[in-house]
């Protein structure tokens, strides 16, 4: 499971880094646009590390209806878009010997993380620490600024207001500081202009420094530097961020001075302001004051003087950024809706009693734990022997994993019950006469009502995203024979048999036959169900959908993510080294919308 959380968080960090070098380029391409686009387009690239891909992909997926089957993918398309957008998801699963060696050194690995963990945990304290003090240092500075209502500063700003049709006139304040102009706080801004600069400023100048600090205010700088400022917070350790940092600032000020001089002012008067401002202030104080500094303030000076800021976004740019602004949301929810991994159907659901068929008679012995467990289904007869109730459960609801089915006591999983159910002659004829599918249908819910009435089972259903594996082609391509057998009539297969195309045997511990199976059975069930694949559903996301027949054998030693240690004396390959090799097939881990059974409430069973 860390292994998982791990994958998520590196796959997170990739998207991310790759998408700001993604809104780089195109900031690129559109450098002659007005700057406050490309501020957007930064600013983007920040927030991205705010919103995993994840949960827009989990978004698509919830979107599919529960009784529509995503199984048959093509992999060429989907598969390797899933590798190049979760790079350490699809990592070689370990397993026999190298496996034993990784597990061995877990201790040692768990102590790298937590050190690790405690150093980024430190970082954000420190990051988060230094802004409260310089905020704090600016709080204390600003008590003793005093408003201004009758000044020249005063009457300009408000002329600016009226031009700009500002709702919320914001107040000024005559600070004793030498810092620079700008404006500070996100919900009741207020502009602080510094006593001594006026004396150094012509009117000219001062209107056009007020008009830089107006921009900033009406462009809610402040609140988007904030978010910028939390995103450094949680992801202090990645270079790009304060990369981004960087060319936030850039564009935040170049947008403002574009909207200067949209205002009429002169560019060769506003950028002798800007520099006697700076030889008057210090830098502005924190990432949220925002002030008239900011950027190369050589290369914003000769920006400003030679050449025309105001430039026009033609109608064929603002269709290609609104398509790509919606590509980047809307793309992750249509991949997630197109490639969700999900089981291939609901778990079956049903009245209980209500159901149309029902046994007649039925009895339930206990087991013995150590004998040799079977289930079958056939005409007139539903029988288990020393089955865990909670393969019955499963087997009644058609769970492929034990993944899908939680909430119940330890005796669920331990205990083991002999069933022999019986149908009277009336509902054999009738269940005779259904299509296979229907009538496998039908005895799963008379399954359910048994269990409903004998251990008083109440279950709920709902969907879960919980880890998965994804069967898919490993390199080189599959290994897989087409069947020559001929498809199963309507005759009644084993229960945990596939009802069409033929069936998979377990010819003992590690092996396997299919006689004509499909991969979507294959997957969802015999692969389901190993111990090798702990639990998880497995979900077919080859592309291939014909019938097969072959042999896997595998070393049943544990192998793959979660099993026990090898067992001595045995050198064949684990399961997933086995699938790769003789089937040319292989599981990547991932995680997937899938429903679940929860067992509300289940008694031991009632007397015969």
């Amino acid at each position: 499971m860390m292994t998982d959380q791990l994958a998520a968080v590196a796959n997170h960090l990739w998207q991310s880094t790759v998408f700001a070098l993604g809104a780089a380029t195109l900031a690129l391409i559109l450098r002659g646009v007005p700057a406050r686009i490309r501020y957007w387009l930064w600013l983007a690239a920040s927030l991205k590390f705010l919103l995993p891909f994840s949960l827009l992909l989990f978004l698509g997926g919830s979107l599919v209806p529960a009784q529509v089957t995503i199984s048959r993918l093509q992999p060429a398309t989907y598969y390797s878009l899933d590798v190049v957008s979760q790079p350490f998801t699809f990592t070689p699963v370990l397993s026999g010997p190298a496996r034993s060696t990784l597990l061995s050194g877990w201790p040692l690995s768990t102590h790298i993380l937590f050190v690790v963990g405690a150093v980024w945990v430190a970082g954000i304290f420190m990051v988060v620490g230094s802004w409260i003090f310089r905020w704090w240092s600016i709080v204390t500075a600003l008590r003793t600024a005093r408003p201004a209502m009758d000044c020249f500063e005063a009457s300009v700003l408000r002329k600016l207001q009226e031009r700009a049709q500002v709702r919320r006139p914001i107040p000024l304040f005559i600070s004793d500081t030498s810092w620079e102009p700008g404006i500070f706080g996100i919900v009741s801004p207020v502009l602080v202009w510094p006593q001594g600069i006026s004396k150094r400023l012509s009117e000219a100048q001062i209107e056009a420094i007020l008009a830089h600090e107006l921009a900033h205010a009406r462009y809610l700088d402040n609140l988007t530097a904030i978010l910028h400022l939390l995103v450094q917070a949680i992801f202090w350790f990645h270079p790009i961020v304060w990369w981004l940092q960087s060319r936030l600032m850039q564009e935040r000020e170049r947008a403002c001075d574009e909207a200067v001089v949209i205002l009429g002012s002169e560019p060769e008067i506003y950028a002798a302001g800007i520099l006697r401002a700076c030889e008057f202030s210090i830098e502005s104080p924190m990432a949220y004051f925002s002030g008239i500094t900011g950027s190369d303030l050589k290369r914003r000076v000769r920006r400003i003087v030679l050449d025309n800021p105001v430039r026009r976004l033609t109608r064929s740019r603002k269709l290609l950024l609104a398509g790509l602004a919606a590509a980047a949301v809307l793309g992750p929810i249509v991949f997630g809706f197109v490639d969700a991994p999900r089981v291939r159907a609901s778990l079956v659901q049903g009245m209980g009693a209500n159901t149309a068929f029902g046994f007649e008679v039925a009895t339930i012995k206990p087991g013995d734990a150590g004998g040799r467990r079977s289930m079958m289904m056939s005409l007139g007869r539903f029988t288990t022997h020393d089955m865990p109730l909670r393969d019955v459960i499963m087997f009644a609801y058609d769970a492929k994993s034990t993944s899908q089915i939680s909430g119940y006591p330890d005796w669920v999983s331990s205990a083991v019950y002999d069933i022999d159910a019986k149908e009277d002659e009336t509902t054999t004829a009738a269940l005779e006469k259904l299509p296979m599918d229907e009538r496998i249908r039908q005895v799963r819910l008379m399954v359910q009502a048994l269990l409903a009435e004998r251990f008083q089972l109440k279950v709920s259903h709902r969907m879960t995203e919980i880890p998965v594996y994804a069967l898919v082609i490993a390199k080189g391509g599959p290994r897989l024979k087409p069947s020559t057998a001929a498809p199963m009539g309507n005759e009644t297969p084993h229960a945990g048999e596939t009802p069409r195309g033929g069936g998979i045997f377990n010819a003992g511990p590690g092996e396997l036959h299919s006689n004509g199976a499909t991969l979507d059975f294959f997957a969802s069930g015999p692969l389901s169900r190993v111990p090798e694949t702990d639990g998880r559903v497995v979900i077919n996301k080859t592309g291939l959908t014909g019938n097969y027949d072959f042999t896997l054998k595998w070393a049943p030693d544990g192998s793959g993510p979660a099993g026990s240690a090898p067992a001595p004396d045995n050198s064949g390959p684990g399961l997933f080294t086995a699938l790769e090799e003789q089937l040319g097939l292989k599981l990547v881990s991932q995680k997937g919308s899938v429903e679940t059974l929860v067992v509300e409430s289940v008694d031991r069973p009632s007397a015969n």
